[in-house]
């Protein structure tokens, strides 16, 4: 049935998973799982999650390795796991950014220095950590959300993903148009230009998303499998 669950493993009857391209789930056929996977307190995927730190890191590091930026606006790539990784990294070096220009405006302002510089830290971090759940999540994982305790994998969230990123990136730019001329000769144009930034890294990020869904076969849940503690 649609939602019949089913016990994790193999039985010789049926081809058994292993994975492929970077961590997402594929069939001894070469095909992409179907299905969803929900764990619960699952501590081998946080683990697996941690060990990409310093690897996630490196692509932090030198961003725009593998794929230009005059290349990584281009709607074709010759990899999307590469475009989705690059356009992840600029993500968390525009929240950096973003982080910084908040905390100087905020000081010039009067702000407390002890304070704002926490209240950047804290930005930095989370900015980092979404970015970093993100790529993990797509990339390595072919589709997956997760919350506290519990996660979800399947191939349709990288469609899901891919819809609500265009979206939130399409409204992003809208909200611009309700900018004072004003802002123009002001300050606040530094903020205009990182929404903008941002919101077309969010674009971006959601065509990476549909085009890794479509190369997958065009996943939707037909099983799912419980894992828990």
């Amino acid at each position: 049935s649609f939602w019949a669950p089913r016990r994790s493993g193999c039985v010789s009857a049926a081809p058994c998973t292993r994975t492929l391209g970077g961590g997402r789930p594929r069939s001894s056929l070469g095909m992409p799982r179907p299905g969803c996977v929900f764990r619960c307190l699952d501590f081998k995927l946080l683990e697996e999650w941690s060990k990409t730190c310093d690897e996630y890191l490196g692509f932090v590091q030198r961003p725009l390795q593998r794929i230009p930026l005059r290349h990584l606006l281009d709607c074709t790539q010759a990899s999307w796991d590469d475009a989705y990784r690059e356009w992840s990294v600029l993500q968390f070096w525009v929240g950096l950014i973003t982080a910084v220009v908040l905390a100087v405006l905020s000081i010039l302002d009067g702000a407390k220095i002890g304070h704002t510089v926490v209240k950047a830290a804290v930005r930095i971090c989370v900015a980092y950590g979404l970015a970093h759940l993100s790529w993990f999540a797509v990339v390595r994982k072919g589709g997956c959300f997760c919350c506290v305790v519990a996660c979800c994998e399947a191939g349709v969230l990288l469609l899901i993903w891919g819809v609500l990123d265009i979206l939130w990136g399409a409204a992003g730019l809208l909200a611009l148009l309700k900018v004072s001329p004003k802002c123009l000769f002001d300050f606040c144009i530094i903020g205009v230009v990182l929404q903008a930034a941002y919101s077309v890294i969010l674009f971006y990020m959601g065509l990476c998303c549909i085009k890794l869904w479509l190369a997958a076969g065009s996943q939707t849940v037909a099983l799912l499998e419980v894992h828990g503690p």
